[in-house]
């Protein structure tokens, strides 16, 4: 699983994230968290999946935000669009909230 440093370290700071949004749904286990390009990859450390829900962008909501992480709704939206600009997001993207647990650093 993919991550930029600055939402990784979110799981650590006192962020309290406790979830990871994607276009794509992860399997539920023990995933590795990368950063960097895909040839060359660098290990953050590892997390569980433990669960998965589905929500259009348009119903992403502050709670949602917080459990990302983030201060505000309006914060995760603009992270989602930089994140994803090479897809568009419309308000009816489907999105996937994915439920983690137990987030170690390398």
């Amino acid at each position: 699983m993919r991550f930029n440093k600055r939402n990784w370290k979110k799981f650590f700071d006192g962020s309290n994230k406790s979830t990871t949004i994607r276009l794509k749904p992860q399997k539920i286990g023990k995933h590795n968290a990368w950063a960097g390009s895909y040839f060359h990859p660098e290990l953050l450390g590892t997390l569980n999946v433990i669960g998965v829900k589905s929500k259009l962008f348009k119903e992403l909501d502050y709670y949602d935000a917080k459990l990302d992480g983030f201060e505000s709704l309006s914060e995760l939206i603009d992270e989602l669009k930089k994140l994803n600009y090479k897809k568009k997001i419309t308000p009816d993207t489907m999105v996937y909230i994915n439920h983690v647990e137990n987030p170690i650093k390398k």
